[in-house]
């Protein structure tokens, strides 16, 4: 187990946690269950995790210094995914990465290094990685470059060999086999590098007629295209206006003929030739979204170059306070928001500036929502720090109140000044100097009325009706508290000096 914890170090403060799809005692589907526990990773967990025993283990690449030692390209295609194809393109590539089939039947590609290295640099690489090995739309551990605070979990991912002896979840080997957890820790540290391997890792592209243009064209014509040709053509066809542009028509019949499987036929060339207007690369739309090196493209003479491109939004987190707080990764940089902040599209592009100092460009209304809609359906909860959500505040504040020191002794007429009467292990208070005198003194914001539901609703409160001073009068009451033992502390006074 050693090995194994240490080969997936991570956050230590933050893990998640995940409950795969079951079928129940009736035979249905009974959905699983991923969220983030703010505890710490313990040894149990580990040996929970290797041993079968549910919830599997997700650790946080990043640490508490923005650094990981180990990264992640999750690969989440299910369909017809040929584990054994990626080894062997990988091992063209040269590259030291270990492949692992992921609890869904999607890939695992990890890079793992003797130290831990910024995460920036990790994601940096992975990203480059990704679009050569034709995953450039796959999701990067860590997700993230910095965690905002203390109080931030980032993403985790979840970790191979749950139920270590008969897992699914295994690695390959080079020849497309399935590995025990031994051989692939002893592999996965053979092929570890150092932080200057890493920040000297080359990923060689052949060379190519569009080695000066976006990479998704070099990755996606290195053999002749049978889908998607409408859509290359158009991303050549910006290329071609950058690299020629008083002469960018005689080019399309070549590279109609030469790179299409199935060439378009004339008449649909000529009235390509006709179209004068000025495009940006589609560089978000599949398949080119697959092998999009952005950092690559814009060092290229004819590549995207200062076109403003909408970042990639992922990994949506929903930390459960009252209201909820959201954080989204935009391109690897993290953002906090308010649900308003997702709702409309200015109010998140003003957060961006405001945090990230990027502005993202407009895009179609109906784009934003779509978007949003998806990281909505794929969200990520967070539990809320101790005591920081409004019931937690709220019950503390109830209970602060009623054992204050001025309830001793109390009578029922001291109700009218604002005051607790203990009675019969109740204690008894009018709601109405409860919330003047006590929570609106401390910074309480909610509304009266929605106050009083939460009070009746979650805190053990009930109405009730007594009698004070002959007067009939609506109350509050509650279950006594535990009444607090404060010690005094012994206090050693230096002895007088006399003089």
């Amino acid at each position: 187990m050693k090995d194994f914890v240490e080969l997936f170090d991570g956050l230590k403060r933050a893990h998640g946690c995940t409950y795969v799809d079951k079928k129940g005692a009736d035979g249905l589907k009974i959905k699983g269950k991923s969220f983030v526990k703010r505890e710490v990773v313990t040894d149990q967990l580990w040996q929970n995790h290797l041993n079968g025993i549910e919830p599997s283990l997700g650790i946080i690449p990043i640490n508490e210094d923005n650094k990981c030692r180990w990264g992640c390209i999750d690969v989440d295609k299910y369909d017809n995914l040929d584990h054994k194809q990626i080894v062997n393109k990988i091992s063209g590539y040269g590259i030291p990465l270990s492949v692992c089939r992921s609890k869904s039947g999607g890939a695992h590609i990890f890079l793992f290094t003797t130290e831990f290295v910024p995460a920036k640099l990790m994601r940096d690489k992975l990203m480059s990685i990704s679009a050569i090995l034709g995953y450039g739309n796959a999701e990067i551990f860590p997700k993230q470059i910095e965690l905002k605070s203390k109080d931030d979990t980032g993403n985790f991912l979840n970790l191979p060999y749950f139920n270590c002896k008969n897992s699914t979840r295994y690695a390959y080997d080079l020849q497309g086999r399935a590995v025990t957890i031994d051989t692939f820790l002893l592999s996965a540290k053979v092929s570890a590098l150092t932080p200057k391997e890493l920040q000297d890792l080359q990923i060689k592209r052949p060379q190519s007629e569009f080695s000066d243009g976006p990479p998704c064209l070099e990755s996606l014509l290195k053999e002749k295209l049978s889908d998607g040709r409408d859509r290359v053509l158009f991303q050549y066809i910006v290329y071609a206006k950058k690299k020629w542009p008083e002469e960018w028509q005689s080019k399309l019949s070549s590279f109609n003929h030469k790179y299409f499987k199935t060439p378009y036929t004339d008449d649909v060339i000529e009235n390509k030739k006709k179209d004068k207007k000025t495009y940006g690369y589609k560089c978000e739309e599949e398949p080119m979204c697959n092998h999009c090196d952005k950092k690559l493209c814009r060092t290229r003479k004819f590549g995207v170059g200062k076109q403003v491109l909408f970042p990639q939004l992922s990994d949506l987190q929903v930390v459960k306070l009252d209201p909820p707080i959201y954080r989204l990764n935009v391109d690897g940089e993290r953002v906090e928001l308010k649900s308003e902040q997702l709702q409309e599209q200015r109010l998140f592009v003003r957060a961006c500036m405001d945090q990230i100092y990027k502005k993202p460009p407009k895009v179609k209304a109906n784009d934003f929502d779509i978007m949003i809609n998806e990281l909505m359906a794929n969200k990520e909860e967070v539990e809320a720090p101790a005591g920081a959500s409004k019931l937690e505040q709220l019950s503390d504040g109830l209970e602060d109140f009623c054992t204050d020191l001025t309830a001793e002794g109390s009578e029922k007429m001291d109700m009218m000044y604002g005051n607790v009467w203990n009675h019969d292990g109740h204690h008894h208070f009018i709601y109405k100097k409860f919330f003047d005198l006590y929570l609106t003194k401390h910074r309480w914001t909610e509304k009266y009325d929605l106050t009083l539901m939460l009070l009746l609703d979650h805190c053990g409160c009930e109405h009730v009706r007594i009698t004070v001073d002959k007067k009939k009068m609506s109350v509050i009451r509650v279950k006594q508290f535990e009444k607090q033992e404060f010690k005094p502390r012994n206090i050693k006074l230096k002895p007088e000096t006399p003089y």
